[in-house]
C-alpha cells in the first residue's frame, strides 16, 4: 500500500470506533506517548487511561449533535522516513446529509510499531493548553486556516 492508502485506513478504523464508542479499538491505534500540538500547546499524553476522557467527550458529542457520518479524508500523506507517515486531512461530522459541525483540516503522524500503523503525533487547529480535551473545546469552530501559495496544513 502507499502511504496515502495506510494514512486513510487508519483515519477510517479510529472514526470508526470513535463513532461506535469503542474505545479498545480506538486506544489499540494510539502509540504512547502520543503528542498533540494544538494552536496554543504541546501536550504529551503518556497512558492509555489518559486518552479516555477525550475520547468519551468525543464520542458523546457526535452523538449530541446527532452525527451519523464522521468521515475523515486523506488529503496528503508520505512516508517521511521507513516506518513513518506524515499526512494531513479534512474531517466531516454529517447529520442527515448536512455538516452537525464545521469541517477541519488536522495532521497526523503514524508509526509502524508491532506490525501495525498507529498514531503517534496530532495537530488540530483548536485553542487549549489543556488534555484532556472537553466537548466544548473539541467541537469549538476551529482556527481557519489561510496556506500560503503551495503551503499545506
Amino acid at each position: 500500500m502507499n502511504a496515502l492508502a495506510l494514512y486513510q485506513a487508519a483515519l477510517d478504523a479510529v472514526s470508526d470506533a470513535v463513532l461506535a464508542g469503542d474505545f479498545a479499538a480506538y486506544a489499540a491505534m494510539i502509540d504512547l506517548p502520543y503528542l498533540v500540538r494544538t494552536e496554543t500547546a504541546r501536550l504529551v499524553v503518556t497512558a492509555q487511561a489518559d486518552l479516555r476522557p477525550t475520547f468519551d467527550a468525543l464520542h458523546g458529542g457526535l452523538r449530541a449533535r446527532g452525527v451519523q457520518h464522521y468521515k475523515r479524508l486523506a488529503r496528503e500523506a508520505v512516508f517521511a522516513r521507513a516506518g513513518r507517515i506524515e499526512g494531513w486531512h479534512h474531517s466531516h461530522m454529517l447529520r442527515d446529509g448536512t455538516f452537525a459541525v464545521p469541517s477541519r483540516w488536522a495532521r497526523q503522524v503514524l508509526v509502524l510499531r508491532d506490525g501495525g500503523w498507529r498514531f503517534s503525533e496530532a495537530r488540530y487547529p483548536i485553542m487549549t493548553d489543556r488534555w484532556p480535551m472537553t466537548d466544548a473545546t473539541l467541537f469549538a469552530d476551529p482556527v481557519l486556516w489561510p496556506p500560503a501559495a503551495g503551503r499545506t496544513p
